[in-house]
This record gives C-alpha cells, structure tokens and sequence, in this order.
C-alpha cells in the first residue's frame, strides 16, 4: 500500500475472526477491524498510515450493518469521521443505521458495500 501513496483503505468481509487479532496486518499501518462473531464471513476492517492524525472511534450499536470508524485531523480543516460499512444482502436497510453512523460527527463519510439493490 505504502508503494502506491495509500494513506486509508477500507475493507468489508473480511472474514476476520477475534482469535487470530494479528491477521493480515500491514507494516506501517494501523488496523482498526471490527470482526463478525455471530456467523461465517462479513466483518469490516480500516488501514490508516502510522504518519496520520487518526484515531478510533466507538461504532454505535448497529441492526443490520457492520461498521469500523476513524477520526481523521486535518491542518486547517474539521475533523472527518470515515467508516467501512458492510451491508448483508438479505438484510433491510434501516434509516435508524444510517442516523447512527451519520450522527458520529459533523462531517462523515461511508464507504462500502451496499449491496445495491434495484
């Protein structure tokens, strides 16, 4: 990631579980993940550069999303929240979700997989 100036890369399903923490950690970086431990699969994860002002944030209680967050300090700009998202398929997408997630901080990103449906 280093190689190719990457400063956050947001991952879902990463299938990473609580008994291997250490896991596809990356030199240089820190990783925040948030491991999916009711069932197989899921779970979402966020690389920020050691170099960064960024640090953790606690994820509100989610319904039917998965979620690993950071607060990002910019020089001469507010503070943004950035948060990996992971959305099941079969699952409804709640407005109560969203509000949790958008209600991190004055200026929040998602990004993620929605699982778009038409």
């Amino acid at each position: 990631m280093s190689e190719n100036s990457i400063d956050i890369a947001l991952v879902q399903e990463t299938y990473l579980k609580p008994n291997r923490p250490k896991a596809c950690s990356i030199a240089g970086y820190v990783q925040l993940r948030t491991d999916r431990t009711y069932s197989s699969k899921g779970g979402t994860a966020l690389y920020y550069r050691r170099s960064l002002h960024c640090g953790p944030i606690n994820i509100p209680p989610l319904t039917n999303m998965e979620a690993t967050g950071c607060r990002l300090a910019m020089t001469g700009h507010s503070t943004l929240v950035i948060v990996s998202v992971y959305f099941p398929s079969p699952k409804r997408l709640l407005r109560r979700d969203l509000r949790a997630l958008f209600g991190l901080g004055d200026a929040v990103i998602l990004f993620g997989d929605f699982n778009c449906k038409t």
